[in-house]
């Protein structure tokens, strides 16, 4: 099994080699490639990289919310 980190800037958890250190203000956090490459682009390609990364994570929400409500429904009924 491949071992994830969270990244910080997409809050999402990727493979390890797909992470690297990150320097912010707090210290080093670690962020996703794909989010560094994103921040070095024009304003217009980071505003639908942030835009692509909220519907991800909606999507993700959503499925984890019906998972939930279909888990609630499957449970036996004790009278």
């Amino acid at each position: 099994m491949t071992e994830t980190m969270f990244c910080y800037c997409c809050r999402v958890h990727h493979p390890k080699d797909q992470m690297r250190p990150f320097r912010t203000k707090l210290g080093d956090r670690w962020r996703c490639i794909r989010s560094i490459e994103a921040a070095t682009r024009a304003r217009a390609e980071r505003d639908a990289f942030g835009q692509q990364q909220t519907e991800i994570n909606r999507e993700d929400s959503r499925r984890i919310a019906e998972r939930s409500v279909m888990q609630r429904h499957e449970r036996p009924q004790h009278p």
